[in-house]
């Protein structure tokens, strides 16, 4: 991770998180999910999500830099346990990394300092969510210590 910097973003990143999304939603367009909208961060709800995750004490967003450009992202948060369940949880909702910087622990940079975060709320589980077809998704959160828990299912009609 040799000249990249991981730092909490602010406001002033909002148009670069929104556009390193919007390169995320086209992927999981494209290759996983056609029913997601690759033009959802670029709206003005997108706006206000990423606005407010960047605001909230109960999120985290997160830029990776090099050179004054932002190459990556992350966005988590606490996020509300279903009554059957009696873990304090907060979920990754969101991160990307551009392709040509992949491969150089940004990623992983950018998911352990969420942990870090997650501690000191005093988290107990990370919820992960990714497209079935994700491979390179999937394998990444393993190697980070996820398992499978939930299957999310769906059926076209």
């Amino acid at each position: 991770m040799k000249g990249i910097t991981i730092r909490k973003a602010t406001i002033n990143d909002l148009g670069a998180i929104q556009e390193l999304n919007h390169e995320l939603c086209i992927k999981e367009h494209n290759e996983y999910d056609s029913t997601i909208n690759p033009d959802y961060p670029l709206s003005k709800a997108g706006e206000e999500y990423f606005k407010s995750k960047i605001e909230s004490s109960d999120s985290l967003a997160l830029v990776a830099e090099t050179k004054g450009n932002i190459v990556g992202y992350f966005v988590g948060s606490l996020a509300d346990s279903p009554d059957y369940r009696v873990v304090r949880l907060a979920e990754a909702e969101n991160m990307y990394v551009k392709e040509s910087f992949r491969s150089q622990g940004i990623g992983s940079g950018l998911s352990l300092k969420f942990e870090d975060w997650c501690r000191e709320r005093k988290v107990e589980r990370i919820r992960h969510i990714a497209s079935a077809g994700n491979v390179e998704a999937i394998k990444f959160y393993k190697k980070h210590g996820c398992k499978e828990v939930d299957i999310a299912l769906e059926k076209d009609l």
